[in-house]
């Protein structure tokens, strides 16, 4: 099992992108806003709450500003798959590694016809470059399941841990729709840390936020919402390495990481989020055994 430790991205490192900050205009101390008025502070948006509202700032006054979400350039960053960043045809981000270890790249709530991944260092030029298709046809197995299945589905994930880590590199991401409208819900790059074997027994379940009710008369009421994916791992550790996992976990117990339980799509083990809790059972001399209970952001 392996995880990504995510750089935080920003203005100093996100060197560029194809999608404009056009969302609202740039917050003025001294405009007079109308309710409903959308201002960006910090490439997020905000909306006005009352009329005649002046010199109140966004971030620091709730009761005035409504916090709205990141702007379309910055959604790819703020933690929130289902939020995604969209642009007509082509996506393009290219994030500055900043003298970090960037090994690994992940790519969620895609929507489009290809990825593409290219790794340029300044000094030996392009040293990784891949495209990916977001056709997913490993459904159709046979003749059955080529005529009476989906013949394919769109591909919303995209993991990569085969980057070679040069320190003052950049990685540049593109996702291409031609015809229609490119997406991107969250993108992730850093550091790829082994922590142990997968083991069977490991336990995949969703968290859903629908509501489901009656009515007195037992009518069902249903408003569908987001779910969250749940991943219980079970792992397989050497014994010896068993304090240096607790102190890894411990220093991402308030940061959302990728966790890779297999690079196996179909096994469906990969999920980007925070752990809610970890058991590490030190069972031998040797090999211990571990589970990691991983909720994955919206």
């Amino acid at each position: 099992m392996k995880i990504i430790t995510p750089i935080e991205i920003s203005e100093s490192n996100l060197f560029s992108s194809n999608i404009p900050e056009n969302d609202a205009p740039l917050w003025d101390l001294e405009t007079e806003y109308a309710e409903g008025a959308q201002v960006i502070v910090a490439h997020v948006v905000y909306e006005s709450l009352e009329a005649g509202n002046l010199g109140n700032q966004p971030d620091q006054d709730s009761a005035r500003w409504l916090r709205l979400g990141a702007t379309n350039r910055y959604k790819a960053f703020d933690k929130r798959i289902s939020d995604r960043a969209a642009m007509a045809d082509q996506v393009t981000y290219t994030i500055a590694h900043g003298g970090a270890f960037v090994s690994g790249v992940a790519v969620f709530g895609i929507a489009g016809g290809t990825l593409e991944i290219e790794v340029t260092d300044p000094i030996d030029g392009v040293v990784f470059s891949k495209t990916y298709s977001l056709f997913d046809d490993t459904g159709v197995v046979d003749w059955y399941t080529y005529f009476f299945s989906p013949v394919g589905v769109q591909r919303q994930e995209v993991i990569e841990i085969e980057i070679p880590p040069y320190l003052n590199a950049s990685t540049r991401i593109t996702v291409t729709n031609n015809g229609g409208i490119a997406e991107v819900g969250q993108i992730a790059i850093g550091r790829v840390l082994d922590l142990g074997v997968t083991a069977y027994g490991t336990n995949i379940s969703i968290e859903d936020y629908s509501r489901k009710e009656r009515d007195a008369f037992g009518n069902a009421i249903i408003v569908e919402r987001a779910f969250a994916q749940l991943i219980d791992y079970s792992l397989k550790v050497t014994t010896q390495t068993a304090r240096r996992l607790q102190s890894t976990l411990a220093e991402y117990r308030t940061i959302p990481v990728v966790w890779i339980g297999s690079t196996t799509e179909e096994l469906g083990t990969l999920v980007y989020g925070y752990y809610r809790r970890f058991d590490i059972v030190l069972a031998g001399p040797t090999v211990s055994d571990a589970s990691i209970e991983v909720e994955g952001l919206i």
